[in-house]
């Protein structure tokens, strides 16, 4: 009887549980739907039936479109270049503290070396600290490798980013409209 209970209790709890999804999925569609008719473009199909007397402004507007696009990219490489520079100048100091931390274990190491040959301490540890510290330093050398790597790859990209920012500034730049060449719209997108 129990078990038929149980049985019924998450048959009922499953239904709830799909009608509020639907329920909900209902509610985000209708919103979709009433913001989309407020923030949508223009239907392409009936902008083709205007006659070609009455598109006067759209060569232009296309124009301003495509131009306020390229700059947008533009902003987005340029932010591109500021990050990667940003990470450049981490990844420099995260060399310059690498080579602060082996000359660190390099003076512990010399101190080391002193109280060895002055037979000071138990000389047992002093061994034992000596083949820790250069563990350590081995390792500290072993990550200054991959921090170079990492400044060379990233060295590439700020030279490309730059090159490519460079480009699209000038190309942005030389953009010109010329109400001669159009009569239609293009799609959005073509280059011109």
């Amino acid at each position: 009887m129990q078990r038929r209970i149980k049985i019924c209790f998450l048959v009922l709890l499953a239904v709830i549980f799909i009608c509020g999804c639907s329920t909900t999925q209902e509610l985000k569609t209708s919103i979709t739907s009433k913001v989309g008719s407020i923030t949508s473009t223009v239907d392409p199909a009936l902008v083709a039936q205007v006659p070609a007397g009455k598109r006067g402004g759209f060569s232009k507007a296309e124009f301003d479109l495509n131009l306020a696009n390229q700059k947008v990219k533009l902003a987005e490489q340029k932010s591109d270049l500021a990050a990667a520079q940003k990470k450049y100048a981490g990844l420099e100091e995260d060399l310059a503290n690498n080579f602060q931390k082996e000359a660190e274990i390099d003076y512990d190491l010399i101190k080391n070396e002193a109280l060895i040959d002055s037979d000071l301490g138990k000389k047992e540890d002093n061994i034992k600290l000596r083949a820790k510290l250069q563990s350590k330093k081995l390792n500290v050398q072993a990550d200054r490798v991959k921090i170079k790597a990492d400044i060379e790859e990233i060295k590439r990209k700020i030279e490309y980013l730059s090159m490519e920012t460079t480009k699209m500034d000038e190309a942005i730049k030389a953009m010109k409209f010329d109400d001669s060449k159009k009569t239609e719209p293009e799609p959005i997108g073509k280059k011109q």
